[in-house]
């Protein structure tokens, strides 16, 4: 085995611990592992997507990660597993629309993905303008469309983050109740 081929299957374990870590809710944990499997494999889009995932949680470096993630997608195309990280990526910027067009343009191409599906539901729905003729930014739809909101029971959810998105039951960290 080449040094090059070692380097690449120590990042790719990394890869996998970082994941393990993340999904634990350790995103610190995780961030040194995506790091570590970074500096061994920055060729792989998983481990890029990841690692910029977590550098706009960690470190707040909004344009390396963002870019990071854009990268991976541009190399791997619109895997769910990417565009998910995308979403994360925008969420924890507090980029809703874009964490929300991000798991659309993942449904459109992978309309069975559970984590994806699972994120969609968590994002919610975006609805049209109360009042179509205006613009959505307009202040008088930005406030009937909040009234609009509380009346139908709107945020029952509950609080969204970019480490919970496209969470499935099954990965909830161990310690939690389920009910």
């Amino acid at each position: 085995m080449s040094g090059r081929e070692a380097a690449q299957d120590q990042g790719l374990a990394a890869l996998e611990a970082g994941v393990a870590l993340f999904g634990r809710d350790d995103v610190l944990g995780a961030h040194a592992r995506f790091g570590e499997a970074y500096r061994r494999a920055p060729q792989l889009p998983r481990v890029v997507s990841w690692y910029g995932v977590t550098l706009v949680l960690v470190e707040r470096n909004s344009n390396l990660g963002v870019a990071l993630c854009d990268q991976a997608l541009r190399a791997a195309g619109p895997e769910p597993e990417l565009l998910l990280n995308l979403a994360r990526a925008h969420l924890a910027l507090g980029q809703r629309e874009r964490a929300i067009r991000a798991v659309q343009r993942g449904l459109a191409e992978w309309p069975d993905d559970p984590s994806l599906r699972a994120a969609q539901e968590e994002l919610g729905r975006r609805q049209r303008p109360v009042l179509p003729f205006l613009p959505r930014a307009n202040p008088l739809n930005r406030m009937l469309g909040r009234m609009r909101h509380r009346s139908r029971g709107g945020g029952r959810r509950g609080p969204v983050t970019a480490v919970t998105l496209g969470r499935l039951p099954d990965l909830a960290p161990p310690g939690r109740a389920d009910g």
